[in-house]
């Protein structure tokens, strides 16, 4: 079986090359400036509630202007996730992450979140589809809410699959995203959230954050996952 690198296709192969973005904030930063761009926060949870054994893990977010198109084309609009950000998991349950996006003013789409297991010569993942419309205001510092993800079995063909389309051979079938689909719930948690965020990042104990929560996710059906 040809091991396929779905994210070298999707993503991973800009984060080798230096395209996209980092995360706004680093563990333990003591200042934070918003005078340029703004930031905008997100804590995330993720779970393979399908196939267990095969947690997914959250490598990065598509977020473009809405002036812009916003695909798998627009790689520059990647922001990276990478362990340093994860700060909770669980064996064969799930991995939580604290995410902070460096944005100017405007208008966003959320495109989507990349996911994937690939470790031991298993890989498999996909991109979670989420299409989420916000605003971010000038010289601000913005708390947008926490996802919970959840990749279960698919019951019906009108379900999204959470893998790449392609041959069942392109994806290690026992990480489950070939016949997988996902659930999105959005939550507000601010006040545990920021317990969180200020722990990690003390600069944001003096800052003062707004909370801009986003919709609810609409499931996206009839498509094909890109």
């Amino acid at each position: 079986m040809i091991r396929f690198k779905l994210f070298f296709i999707l993503y991973l192969v800009f984060v080798i090359t230096g395209c996209g973005y980092n995360m706004a904030l680093t563990k333990g930063q003591t200042d934070v400036d918003v005078t340029k761009k703004s930031i905008a926060l997100l804590s995330v949870k993720i779970s393979n509630q399908f196939k267990p054994n095969y947690q997914l893990e959250v490598m990065g977010s598509l977020i473009c202007p809405q002036s812009e198109r916003c695909g798998h084309g627009a790689v520059k609009y990647f922001y990276k996730t990478n362990s340093a950000y994860r700060i909770k998991s669980a064996e064969n349950s799930f991995n939580e992450y604290l995410l902070s996006y460096e944005l100017e003013n405007g208008s966003y789409n959320f495109h989507s979140i990349g996911a994937a297991y690939d470790h031991n010569g298993i890989s498999g993942g996909g991109s979670v589809p989420l299409n989420y419309k916000f605003e971010i205001k000038s010289n601000s510092i913005t708390y947008l809410g926490h996802l919970d993800i959840v990749m279960r079995e698919m019951k019906n063909n009108s379900e999204i699959r959470a893998g790449r389309v392609g041959p069942p051979w392109q994806q290690n079938p026992v990480v489950g995203a070939y016949t997988g689909t996902y659930d999105v719930a959005v939550e507000d948690r601010f006040e545990e959230d920021m317990k969180l965020f200020i722990s990690e990042y003390p600069a944001l104990k003096k800052a003062k954050v707004d909370k801009a929560i986003l919709p609810q996710w609409i499931r996206p059906e009839n498509i094909k996952a890109q």
